[in-house]
């Protein structure tokens, strides 16, 4: 493998190993096929760590300290055992992301997308049994693509500057086995890619390999968690919007369409979960019911903007967005940010107020982590 692209490459590689798991999976594919692509995924890691060794030192060392605090921190929280995990050990002993067909345990949300239990589920069959420790380990693993991808475009202290951003807004969801660090990281990327590559247009010599990775993200980032779904989609209308304004949607409209066969995916998944009568507790025929009796009361968005808006880590990542327009203005990037922000912070409105938990229970256990995406958004 040549140094010229060698990180979009072994980015591809890895983004791709990770899909091919889920579909491995799905097609209830022979054991050995599902090892043996767990076992390429290690070994280009392993081109990545010693293929030019003195580069990239950062994401190394960095790297090296995440995995070990994962091993050493097992999965306590309740989401990590009750959901991500619990799907992943019945991928595990059932060999299939089609698992939970039969709706066992309703309250493990049955209707999330199984990207990340599925690679669980690999890893723990590549050890050969399942414990509480390894299988969280791949959750880390999942970080890497993302992370080798953007040392091709920030060097040295650029790069060191951007994992301590990553430290910062991520935290322990590094290593902790929820997936919201995974779906801010991919989120971010798959924005960066967006921006670059359709509104941009600036990198050209090197378009075939980010057109290649920008589908695999955003793939994995819709079977990530619902979430993703969401804010993938809000990418592709804010896209679609600002080309539409431009009136140069004509040229990039082939592009899109190209890409939005990422969402196909988790558009098969829901179908399937709709097939097998499993439901979100979220978005259902109660929503308005749930919705109507707080959508007039002004301490409900009060409440809301209290949970997400003066998060310290998001009041924080605000402030040095605004900083940084204040002294490098680009009308563009703060265009394509704001619908963004302000898109996404709409959705989390309607879901809060439309909960069908207490308002101020569901915002006390959940908005810290779905902040995350912007918190990281506005920091990138």
């Amino acid at each position: 493998m040549k140094k010229d692209n060698f990180y979009e490459k072994i980015t591809l590689i890895l983004s791709f190993l990770i899909l091919n798991n889920y579909f491995l999976l799905s097609l209830s594919s022979p054991e050995l096929l599902v090892k043996m692509n767990f076992i390429f995924f290690f070994a280009f890691i392993f081109v990545f760590y010693f293929k030019y060794f003195l580069e990239n030192l950062y994401l190394k060392i960095f790297f090296l300290f995440i995995v070990f605090i994962c091993l050493g921190v097992p999965i306590s929280d309740w989401d990590p055992r009750t959901t991500w995990f619990f799907h992943a050990k019945r991928i595990f002993y059932d060999k299939s992301i089609f698992s939970i067909a039969d709706n066992y345990a309703a309250h493990s949300h049955n209707d999330y997308p199984t990207l990340a239990p599925a690679f669980a589920s690999s890893f723990a069959s590549l050890i050969g049994y399942w414990n509480e420790i390894f299988p969280k380990l791949s959750f880390t693993l999942m970080f890497f693509p993302p992370l080798i991808l953007i040392y091709n475009f920030f060097k040295d202290t650029q790069y060191l500057a951007f994992l301590a951003i990553v430290f910062y807004t991520i935290g322990n969801y590094l290593f902790n086995g929820w997936v919201d660090g995974l779906v801010a990281v991919y989120f971010v990327l798959s924005a960066y890619l967006m921006y670059f590559l359709i509104i941009a247009e600036i990198y050209h010599k090197k378009s075939l390999f980010l057109f290649l990775i920008a589908f695999c993200f955003f793939a994995i980032l819709s079977l990530i968690k619902n979430e993703g779904a969401v804010l993938l989609l809000i990418l592709f209308i804010t896209v679609f919007l600002i080309k539409l304004y431009k009136r140069e949607l004509r040229k990039d409209i082939f592009k899109l369409f190209l890409l939005s066969f990422s969402f196909l995916p988790i558009i098969s998944w829901k179908i399937f979960c709709h097939n097998k009568g499993i439901g979100s507790e979220f978005v259902n025929e109660n929503i308005l019911l749930n919705l109507l009796p707080r959508i007039g009361e002004i301490k409900n968005y009060q409440l809301i903007s209290y949970f997400l808006f003066l998060n310290e880590k998001f009041f924080t990542c605000l402030l040095f967005f605004l900083i940084t327009f204040y002294f490098k203005w680009n009308r563009e990037i703060l265009i394509f940010a704001s619908i963004v922000v302000v898109a996404y912070s709409l959705v989390l409105f309607f879901i809060f107020l439309s909960t069908p938990h207490d308002l101020y229970f569901h915002l006390n256990s959940t908005a810290a982590r779905v902040v995350k995406s912007l918190s990281f958004f506005l920091a990138f």
